[in-house]
C-alpha cells in the first residue's frame, strides 16, 4: 500500500534525515498573583506619608506646647491708686480755679497782669497734668512696678507744682495758655514769680511821688497808686458793711478801710472829719499805703491779723507801710493824746513788721 508521505520511523529516500519534532512542552505552571504585596507596599507608603504629614502638622503644636506662656500685661487704669490719683488732681484743678475767682485768702496773688498770668499759667499747667494722667490710664506693660513708678511720679509732679504755687515760686514750665476773660493766647516761660512782682510793686510804692490835681486834691494820686497794685478804691463807704458784715462801726475819723471779704477793694470815707486835712495833702497817699499794707500782710500770712502781730495789728501795719511802701512816718504816727493809740509805731512794731515781710507770721 502506498503512503503519501513518510511514516514516522522511516528513512525517506534521497533526502536528508528528518527528525521528528520534539514532544510538546508541558503547559507552564499557573502564575501567582502579587496583589497582597502591592497592597502591603501601598499601605506602607500611605502610612509613611501620613506619618510625615502628622509630624508636619503636629510640629507647631508640639513647639507651642513646649514654649513658656506669654507674661501678663498690666493696664495703668486698673492699678490700685490710679483712680484716686486722677480724683486728687481733678480736685486740685477745681479748688484753685474757684480760689482764683473768689480771691479767697491764701490764694491772693498780685492783681496786676503779671499776677494774673501766673494764676493762669498755674491753672493751664494743672489742666495739662490732669489730661496727661488720664491719658496714662491707657498705657500697659508687663512691668507692673514700672507702671506704679510712673503713676507715683505723675502725682508727685502735681503736688510739687501746687507746692511751688503756694510758695509763689516759679512754676518752671514753658508753654502757652489762653486767658478765659479775653480768649487771647499768651506765652509763658515758667520763670514768673509773684514774689518778684510784689517786690516790684513795693519798690514802686516807695518811689511814688504824690501829686495834687488842679483842685489841690491828692485823691487821684492816691487812687493811681492803689490801681498799680491791681486794686481799686470804692468811695461808697456804706458798702464796707455789705462786703464785711463783721466790721466794727467806724468812727468819724476813719479815712479808709480794708477787709478780706473784698480784698481787691479799699473803701474810702469822704465824710471823715479830717477830710480837708487828709484829702488835700499827701496824707491820703500815706493812708492808702497803710491799707495796701493790710493787703500785703494778707497776701503773706493769709490774714491781716497774723498771730505774730498780737494786739498791735494797726501799729505793725503802720510800720510795714513806712518800712516797705514808703509811707510818711509823720503822716501815720498818731499825735500825743490821739483817740487811736493802737496805731502808734514802736521799735517793737517795726521788728514785727520786718518778720512779717520775711514770711514769719507766727
Amino acid at each position: 500500500m502506498e503512503v503519501a508521505g513518510p511514516a514516522y520511523g522511516q528513512m525517506a529516500e534521497d533526502h536528508a534525515p528528518s527528525y521528528a519534532p520534539p514532544p510538546p512542552a508541558p503547559p507552564p505552571p499557573p502564575r501567582r498573583r502579587r496583589t497582597g504585596l502591592v497592597i502591603t507596599l501601598v499601605a506602607v507608603c500611605v502610612l509613611g506619608l501620613l506619618a510625615i504629614l502628622g509630624v508636619a502638622v503636629l510640629r507647631p503644636v508640639l513647639t507651642a506646647g513646649s514654649a513658656a506662656p506669654a507674661p501678663p500685661r498690666f493696664l495703668m487704669a486698673e492699678l490700685p491708686g490710679y483712680d484716686a490719683a486722677v480724683a486728687e488732681t481733678r480736685n486740685t484743678v477745681n479748688r484753685y480755679a474757684l480760689a482764683a475767682k473768689t480771691d479767697k485768702p491764701g490764694f491772693l496773688l498780685p492783681g496786676t497782669p503779671a499776677g494774673r498770668d501766673y494764676v493762669l499759667e498755674f491753672q493751664a499747667d494743672l489742666s495739662d497734668r490732669l489730661a496727661a494722667l488720664q491719658k496714662m490710664g491707657e498705657r500697659s506693660s508687663e512691668d507692673q512696678a514700672a507702671l506704679r513708678r510712673e503713676l507715683t511720679a505723675a502725682l508727685g509732679s502735681v503736688r510739687s507744682l501746687e507746692k511751688n504755687y503756694l510758695a509763689q515760686a516759679p512754676l518752671g514750665l514753658k508753654g502757652r495758655f489762653t486767658d478765659p476773660s479775653t480768649g487771647k493766647a499768651h506765652a509763658f516761660a515758667g520763670t514768673a514769680s509773684p514774689k518778684k512782682e510784689n517786690a516790684r510793686l513795693e519798690a514802686l510804692a516807695q518811689a511814688f511821688v504824690p501829686a495834687s490835681d488842679a483842685d489841690g486834691s491828692y485823691i487821684p494820686s492816691a487812687e493811681a497808686l492803689v490801681r498799680s497794685f491791681g486794686l481799686s478804691v470804692n468811695w461808697d463807704f456804706a458798702q464796707l458793711k455789705k462786703s464785711c458784715p463783721t466790721s466794727k462801726e467806724p468812727d468819724q475819723y476813719v479815712v479808709a478801710s480794708f477787709c478780706t471779704g473784698a480784698p481787691r477793694v479799699i473803701y474810702g470815707n469822704r465824710a471823715t472829719a479830717a477830710a480837708d486835712h487828709v484829702f488835700y495833702s499827701p496824707v491820703v497817699v500815706s493812708v492808702m499805703k497803710h491799707e495796701l499794707s493790710h493787703y500785703r500782710i494778707t497776701q503773706i500770712c493769709d490774714t491781716p491779723q497774723p498771730a505774730r502781730a498780737g494786739g498791735s495789728v494797726e501799729a505793725v501795719t503802720n510800720s510795714y507801710a513806712v518800712l516797705f511802701l514808703g509811707a510818711s512816718y509823720d503822716d501815720l504816727q498818731p499825735f500825743e493824746g490821739s483817740p487811736h493809740p493802737e496805731y502808734r509805731m514802736t521799735p517793737q512794731s517795726d521788728a514785727i513788721a520786718k518778720k512779717l515781710h520775711a514770711g514769719s507770721c507766727s
